[in-house]
């Protein structure tokens, strides 16, 4: 068993480096870690966040989200709700409104459709109606008004034979409509 090269990851007292090199090193990696901490906290639970700080040399490290400026001018001024600029607002207003005009044209679109349907269903029904009431309508037979037992079991039947044609047939067509698809790529 070989022992570590290295002590790996340990807990270390909190106190000032000496050395100005590792110092600066931390200062770095602690920096990042930092970033993203704030970012994390900014994505995740929607706040704004600022951060500065300045190095041992006199150097400013700021973060911020929305942007540093934008928060420290919010605390700056005590607002309790934030402030967008006057651009930001017309940007996301008119980003709203375009979202609105896609959704209203997608419900008319919609609607259109729907109509269209109707139309072609009162079609439907006025050709139905017109159509003699013979042997081969028996579909038309409403099952409340039949009182006899051999023919409402007729009709049954009748009625299970149709399902199982148009099964076949609804089978059959998907399958023709996977071999077209198959035949174009």
């Amino acid at each position: 068993m070989n022992p570590k090269k290295t002590k790996g990851k340990q807990k270390i007292t909190i106190k000032k480096i000496e050395k100005d090199e590792d110092r600066l090193v931390t200062l770095s990696k602690r920096r990042n870690g930092i970033y993203t901490k704030l970012s994390e906290i900014s994505i995740l639970c929607g706040a704004e966040v600022a951060f500065l700080g300045y190095s041992c040399s006199g150097k400013p490290y700021t973060f911020g989200s929305p942007s540093f400026q934008a928060v420290a001018e919010r605390f700056l001024n005590g607002e309790t709700s934030s402030s967008s600029s006057s651009l930001q607002r017309s940007v996301m207003n008119a980003h709203q409104q375009a979202k609105i005009q896609e959704l209203c044209n997608v419900y008319n679109r919609m609607v259109e459709k729907a109509k269209a349907e109707e139309v072609k269903v009162k079609k439907a029904a006025a050709l139905a109606e017109k159509m003699p009431l013979n042997e081969d309508a028996w579909w038309k037979v409403d099952p409340k008004e039949v009182k006899d037992h051999e023919e409402a079991k007729n009709i049954l039947e009748k009625f299970e034979g149709l399902y199982e044609k148009l099964c076949d047939e609804a089978a059959a067509r998907i399958q023709r409509g996977d071999d077209e698809n198959n035949n174009k790529h």
